[in-house]
């Protein structure tokens, strides 16, 4: 989908329902789930209440906006959010530092993801991902999901078994209406079943809180490289990847300016760099966002918009969050998720059958190693292509026949079995005319 549309976009008229609550369900496991870890870095630092709010509340607007943004200039489904992996480095890289020089960190980190979107030769690198390679990398990302589902059913067996069955009876009626059967019937389940707690919810606006950055040689090693390496290999190398495997190639230099440019006004209200979605760009750019793959852009507006309004109310809707029991948010997440991780395990498994590439980025992915502090999404990508390469080169080195005989071994016995004995190996004295090279399933 890398063509540029002829008609003009019409949000209202491309919205649908699902869009809508696509968008919602999106925003919802996000704030219930990467949002809270503000939390663990205010514990570890002594951040205050004002600044943790702050730090909500310039995520949701500044990633809102930028989604909204990119979503109706490119019409794809392109969602913003913040470094999930950049978070869980501060936790132990912000304590003893003044919050100030954090800052300075932020605004240098959030330059650094502009100006990668002006070297071409790294976005050229992005581009030249192959499907199946970006598909595994998708689906490593996407299968703890149904691992917590999973755990969350063996903790609440009631509760997120009426959630699964739900899922699966509306499936079979209308398969864009699976997610919304499965929320209705979480929420009506926990009530039931006495988990499902209603307290008082303050509502009040947040007040962001500016904060004058300062630099400092320490925050520049220890926070603005590494932010920017993992929004980079932890954010929009994946991110790139959820979007190529739904049918989406967006020119990643726009939205890398875009994001550096919205992580710039985020950081002076506190905020660290803000990247491209991959973890929840699933939910609003497969196809039970929208019947139309050219209409899925309206699922990122509507979470754009939705994002905005909880970050107004950051501090309201982070106790609404806590309504849900746990069990229920993994169970939704899981199975809002299923059908992605079914896709993506097909194209990265199935379109180069023999290949070792795609398993080997799905294992060491999931693995979860951190080698020099990079993240195993890096790592299952670059090990990914390493097999990918060898495996190519190797196809490259064997005569056409050899190939021909690998590609589709024959029975024993059978016709084409006493033909491939027949082949003569290059070189041989009484050779055949050459055969016709095929295309090796492994390009």
């Amino acid at each position: 989908m890398t063509a540029t549309p002829t008609e003009t976009p019409n949000f209202w008229r491309d919205s649908h329902p699902n869009a809508f609550l696509s968008g919602l369900i999106a925003i919802i496991i996000g704030w219930a789930g990467p949002n809270v870890l503000i939390y663990s870095v205010q514990q570890a630092s002594g951040l205050s209440d004002a600044h943790a709010m702050s730090w909500l509340w310039a995520h949701a607007i500044f990633t809102g906006l930028a989604g909204i943004y990119l979503s109706l200039r490119t019409r794809m489904p392109i969602l913003s959010t913040w470094s999930t992996p950049g978070i869980a480095l501060l936790v132990t890289a912000i304590p003893g530092l003044p919050f100030s020089q954090a800052v300075g960190a932020f605004v240098l980190s959030a330059v650094l993801v502009f100006l990668l979107g002006t070297f071409t030769p790294l976005t050229r690198l992005v581009q030249a991902i192959p499907l199946h390679l970006a598909a595994a990398l998708n689906a490593a990302i996407l299968l703890p999901f149904g691992f917590k589902a999973m755990t969350a059913l063996t903790q609440q067996p009631v509760l997120v078994g009426l959630m699964v069955a739900a899922y699966f009876v509306v499936r079979q009626i209308d398969s864009r209406w699976a997610v919304a059967g499965v929320l209705g019937v979480g929420v009506a389940a926990s009530a039931a079943l006495g988990l499902w707690h209603p307290a008082h919810v303050p509502v009040a606006l947040t007040v962001p809180q500016f904060v004058r950055p300062e630099f400092s040689l320490q925050a520049s090693l220890n926070i603005a490289l590494p932010l920017t390496l993992l929004a980079f290999t932890g954010q929009f190398v994946p991110g790139f990847g959820v979007l190529k495997v739904n049918g989406y190639e967006p020119a990643p230099a726009p939205i890398l300016k875009t994001c550096g440019v919205a992580s710039l006004g985020a950081a002076f209200v506190g905020c660290h760099n803000l990247t491209l979605g991959a973890l929840l760009a699933n939910i609003v750019s497969g196809p039970d966002a929208h019947p139309d793959a050219g209409k899925r852009y309206t699922a990122a507006v509507w979470a754009g918009i939705i994002n905005i309004i909880f970050g107004l109310f950051a501090g309201t809707f982070l106790h609404l969050m806590g309504i849900l029991p746990a069990q229920a948010l993994a169970a939704l997440a899981g199975l809002a998720l299923l059908a992605a991780t079914g896709g993506s395990l097909q194209t990265a498994l199935q379109t180069h059958p023999g290949s070792l590439a795609a398993p080997t980025v799905i294992l060491v992915t999931l693995s979860g190693i951190t080698p020099f502090g990079i993240g195993a999404a890096f790592w299952g990508m670059l090990a990914g292509l390493a097999v990918h390469a060898v495996e190519r080169w190797k196809v490259k080195k064997k005569p056409a026949s050899q190939v021909e005989i690998t590609r589709h071994p024959p029975q024993a016995g059978s016709t084409e079995h006493l033909a491939a004995k027949a082949v003569p190996h290059a070189g041989s004295a009484k050779s055949s005319p050459p055969l016709a090279s095929p295309t090796s399933t492994l390009e």
